[in-house]
């Protein structure tokens, strides 16, 4: 167990994200283009896992003001939460990338376009190398999706982490056996 921040800085306890199905998204950090575009992948399922009683949680490890700001500017329904210290991402044994991570040809590539259509890449935090990852959880906490990410841009598909959704929102005596 560790302590999370909501919004206010107020201590979120990772066991309040009990009890309900959940897809739990770790940035890698608030700049993320590739982060961000997941985000709004899955925003396109926000009224299946709201009807199934679900919910999207994400974790930066900015600041709970940053987080505030960034969760206001981008206008997704999530539950946003700060981890300023880092303890989700170690807990749950997600990694930094390499030296060049943050510098590979898909990502200066995403980011010349972006800054071509308008929407200029400005890095958000010192740490370019966190990487992120997607979990998702049934009521009880038991995982049917880890997916660490093993570079900047590598995320799973929102179809993979609806599919693992599904198999969480399911009626305990409707899942199978493990």
């Amino acid at each position: 167990n560790f302590d999370l921040r909501d919004l206010d800085g107020a201590p979120y306890p990772a066991t309040r994200l009990l009890g309900r199905p959940t897809v739990l998204v770790l940035l890698r950090h608030l700049g993320c283009l590739f982060c961000q575009e997941h985000l709004s992948r899955l925003r396109d399922h926000d009224q299946e896992i709201a009807g199934a009683g679900g919910r999207v949680a994400v974790v930066s490890f900015a600041g709970p003001e940053h987080v505030r700001r960034f969760a206001l500017a981008l206008g997704h329904p999530y539950l946003w939460l700060s981890d300023p210290e880092r303890s989700c991402y170690r807990a749950l044994g997600v990694g930094r990338g390499g030296a060049l991570n943050p510098f590979s040809f898909t990502d200066l590539w995403r980011n010349a376009y972006s800054t071509l259509r308008g929407q200029p890449w400005i890095p958000q935090q010192a740490d370019l190398w966190q990487l992120g990852a997607d979990f998702v959880f049934d009521a009880d906490g038991q995982l049917t999706l880890a997916y660490r990410c093993r570079s900047s841009h590598d995320r799973p598909s929102s179809e993979t982490v609806l599919e693992a959704f599904r198999k969480a929102a399911r009626p305990a005596r409707t899942r199978a056996p493990r």
